[in-house]
């Protein structure tokens, strides 16, 4: 029995390896987009002036292993004055820099967001949180509100809980928060929109900046190891704790990929101890016969 709970998880790990061997080459660059009709702030939301070209500075530089700027404040979707490090400590959290009257490109990606979570089996607000925060100084928390409920929904959740807050702030604070995360948009003038990069930011429970993901669509495996990797591995079931080490950051494909090293070497500890457990079984059962066999020939 335990040699076949073994070979399960050696199976398990193996599983993902065809369909994750080949990353398409569109997954190594992060999608920037556009999106019209955005209303004029009060300010720009980013340090970045209108250069003319839309794209020209529009980027996340990754800054892993630093701190991201927890200590801003920010106002959350019930009118309260918080701070990032609030919602911190711990649990790994993700964070998704959007704003809330983008038609186009935030919708959809917190729609792929919000479609991965469902098919995470670990708990929103429990196992992990997402931060979502406007890059837009000019929203309100009224309209964050408004937002935060369909996401909610979608999830199956309550909008009166506490999962997923989301945010609105001043331009001095969205700076600061989009410099630590290496995030850098623009608000273009002439089109009255904002320009950015699609990504989502995994924080670990001190707020340090463990990983980056791109693109709109989200594969929940991904979703998960990443926040694994956030929380150190302290996060999810003992199974869970062992099949997901078999797995490594390819960063040139942006995408986990199987580790054939460590999956042998798993697999290797696993049948040892199925083995070792198997043998000290069989030996008890040989030693209790020898024991009954002795006590017969005494009496």
């Amino acid at each position: 029995m335990r040699i076949g709970l073994a070979s399960l998880v050696a199976f398990a790990c193996m599983m993902p390896v065809t369909a994750h061997a080949v990353a398409s080459a569109s997954a190594a660059e992060p999608p920037s987009g556009i999106v019209p009709n955005a209303p004029d702030p009060t300010a720009p939301g980013a340090t970045i002036k209108d250069d003319g070209i839309i794209s020209d500075g529009v980027d996340v530089v990754e800054r892993l292993g630093e701190r991201a700027a927890i200590d801003v404040p920010l106002v959350n979707q019930d009118g309260k004055t918080v701070r990032l490090r609030d919602y911190l400590g711990t649990k790994p959290v993700i964070v998704t820099l959007v704003y809330y009257r983008c038609p186009v490109l935030c919708s959809v990606l917190l729609s792929g967001l919000t479609k991965a979570l469902r098919g995470l089996e670990w708990q929103i607000g429990k196992e992990y949180d997402v931060l979502t925060i406007s890059i837009d100084p000019g929203e309100t928390s009224d309209l964050a509100k408004e937002k935060r409920r369909g996401y909610m929904q979608s999830l199956g959740h309550s909008d009166a809980e506490n999962a997923w807050p989301f945010f609105t702030g001043s331009v001095e604070a969205v700076d600061a928060l989009s410099a630590s995360l290496g995030f850098k948009f623009k608000y273009v003038d002439r089109e009255r929109q904002f320009a950015h990069v699609a990504a989502l930011f995994f924080l670990a429970p001190d707020g340090k900046i463990t990983r980056y993901l791109y693109d709109v669509k989200y594969d929940p495996k991904d979703i998960k190891l990443a926040l694994f990797e956030s929380a150190h591995g302290k996060v999810g079931t003992a199974l869970d704790r062992i099949l997901l080490r078999c797995y490594k950051f390819d960063s040139s494909a942006r995408k986990y990929h199987l580790w054939i090293k460590t999956y042998y070497r798993v697999w290797g500890v696993l049948i040892m101890l199925s083995l070792g457990i198997l043998l000290g079984v069989l030996w008890r059962r040989d030693m209790q016969r020898s024991r009954e066999h002795n006590d017969k020939g005494t009496t």
